[in-house]
This record gives structure tokens, C-alpha cells and sequence, in this order.
């Protein structure tokens, strides 16, 4: 079969809030399988001691490879392709304004195709406070400042479009859809917070074209997931 030329040399990155696997694994495995993706940023992932044992096991039953996450993330982690190769990650979670909310956290990694340029993808699931979602998004775009490499944020915001956070997060990456569907809830959609913002350079080809089976969907999770396929900058 050959291939698109529109597709050659993109990143198929799927970001989805896997409501902490509460619902039916094996949707969530052929949610997985069915979006074809390269990397995954996952947002309320396991996140208890023996999360990197529950990860590994769900990268395996998807064909693909845990790159972080996970405790250590507060619940974040990322996945990966054999495609797609990654230089370097890290998980950390970010500093708590109040210790009796649900600590956050994020998974940053640099990723590539082999012999392309390389960008910079933060996984993140903001926090309901506004003030603790302020605060974390400062610190996200101070850590992705510092690298220089084309930024891509991936996640689940927890907050309406053009809200504080989006606008805060436009130093690094933007919305390179406005118009795309409403993520939360599967059974009642009626808010955007699930979304791929992209840096300056990064084309974004497709952005919520490909839908999953809304029957896996549901039995999944309360989230609909995100699927764009992007392109790193030309190199200069």
C-alpha cells in the first residue's frame, strides 16, 4: 500500500485521560491498537507503587513500549512506537501549593523520527485549582523554555479553551485547532479540555480526524481521546 505523501515523515501522537483504568482494559487496549499511534501521552494513568508493572504490561498488550511515568508522574506516562525514537525523558511531578490536593505532575520526553529533527513533547494533567494550574504552568513552560527544541503539549488541562492556562502555555505552544470537537464527557460531550498544542515551526497535518469506535470509547473512559499527526520543523 502506499503511503500518503501527506503523512510522510509525521508523528502520530495520541493524547487520552484514561480515567485511571476504571473502566474495561481491553477498551482501552483496542482504543490503543485501532489509533495506529507512534507516542501516547496518557493522563490519569495507575499511579500506585506497582504502576511501571501495570504500564509495561498495557504497552505490551498494544504493541508498544513504556517510555516513563506513572507514580512518579502523578499519574502521567507516556508510550511509544518502535518508529519513534526517544533521546531523552524524564517524570517528575510538579511542586504542590496545597498538600490536600491531588498532587500533578507530567512526563517530558525528546522524541524523533530516526533522522529527523527533534521536538520536545510534555504529557500533563492540570490541576482543578486555578491558582495550582497557574502555578504548574509556569513551572511546564520554564522547563520547556530551557531546552530550545520545538515543544508539543499534550493532555488533559481542565480547562476550557482560551482559558489562563492556553494562554499562559502560548509561549511555548499553541492551538493548532480551535475548531476541533468537544473530549469530556464520552457520554454527554460538552467541554474541550483534552488537546495536542504545538510550538512554532511544528506542522500539524491532522488534527481529531480519526475517531475511536464510541462503544470502546465509552467503555474506556469518560474521555474521548485526541489523535493529531504533527511534522517537526524543516531543519534551518
Amino acid at each position: 500500500m502506499t503511503e500518503d505523501p501527506r503523512t510522510i515523515g509525521t508523528i502520530r501522537l495520541l493524547s487520552w485521560n484514561i480515567w485511571k483504568l476504571f473502566g474495561d482494559p481491553l477498551a482501552v487496549h483496542r482504543v490503543l491498537r485501532a489509533a495506529e499511534p507512534d507516542l501516547v501521552c496518557l493522563q490519569e494513568a495507575p499511579a500506585l507503587p506497582w504502576s511501571t508493572w501495570q504500564l509495561a504490561a498495557l504497552a505490551r498488550a498494544t504493541g508498544l513500549h513504556l517510555v516513563a511515568g506513572g507514580r512518579t508522574a502523578a499519574g502521567n506516562a507516556m508510550l511509544r512506537s518502535s518508529r519513534l525514537q526517544v533521546y531523552e525523558a524524564e517524570a517528575f511531578r510538579f511542586r504542590p501549593l496545597n498538600w490536600r490536593i491531588q498532587r500533578r505532575g507530567a512526563v517530558l520526553a525528546t522524541v524523533g523520527l530516526a533522522g529527523a529533527p527533534q521536538l520536545q513533547v510534555a504529557g500533563v494533567h492540570l490541576s482543578l485549582d486555578p491558582a495550582e494550574r497557574h502555578a504548574h504552568v509556569q513551572e511546564l513552560v520554564a522547563r520547556l523554555s530551557a531546552n530550545r527544541l520545538p515543544s508539543v503539549v499534550a493532555g488533559d488541562l481542565n480547562e476550557l479553551a482560551g482559558g489562563p492556562s492556553w494562554q499562559a502555555l502560548a509561549v511555548v505552544a499553541t492551538d493548532p485547532a480551535p475548531d476541533a470537537a468537544v473530549t469530556f464527557t464520552v457520554a454527554r460531550p460538552h467541554r474541550r479540555i483534552d488537546v495536542v498544542l504545538t510550538g512554532p515551526g511544528i506542522q500539524t497535518v491532522e488534527y481529531g480526524q480519526w475517531q475511536p469506535d464510541l462503544r470502546d470509547a465509552a467503555l474506556a473512559s469518560d474521555h474521548l481521546p485526541v489523535l493529531t499527526l504533527i511534522r517537526p520543523p524543516a531543519p534551518r
